[in-house]
């Protein structure tokens, strides 16, 4: 049953990987080249935000346990599972900016950067991932740091 289920998880992160790198590339019809681009958009969105928080929680278990020893590493796996409407997918985001991602919920938990630099940080990579996938939306992460900001100038 494991030796299955290490299949089925190697076929999701090609099948992951794949989308990255051939959405870009396609030569399809414009219209479904334009759904393919905003479905990926959001699956990076998502993945961005799930690998922030992770880099986060990994800091603050550290804290928690009261700093002892060496910080947690600075690596995430390049590959997450991401809820969708239509369940549950694989996605890819390359091993730099998945790290860098990463790092960035590290350093907003241990308090090395502020929200504003962290929220600039996060949109100019977004932006190199979102012109180098030609995107025409652009990815905007951590929304979920925006809307506290939000939340506190309509107070």
């Amino acid at each position: 049953m494991g030796l299955f289920k290490g299949l089925q998880a190697s076929k999701e992160r090609k099948k992951a990987k794949e989308f990255y790198s051939e959405v870009p590339k396609m030569n399809t019809q414009p219209r479904e080249l334009r759904k393919l681009k905003a479905v990926l958009g959001a699956r990076l969105t998502a993945f961005i935000d799930k690998t922030f928080i992770e880099g986060a929680e990994s800091i603050s278990e550290w804290q928690e346990k009261g700093s002892q020893g060496r910080p947690p590493a600075t690596f995430s796996s390049a590959y997450k599972d991401v809820k969708t409407i239509g369940g549950t997918v694989t996605v890819y985001l390359p091993q730099k900016y998945t790290n860098f991602y990463f790092e960035l919920g590290s350093k907003y938990q241990s308090a090395m950067l502020v929200k504003n630099e962290v929220i600039s940080l996060a949109d100019s990579t977004a932006a190199e991932i979102s012109d180098s996938l030609k995107l025409e939306n652009p990815i905007v992460p951590l929304s979920f740091l925006r809307s506290e900001d939000e939340e506190t100038e309509e107070e």
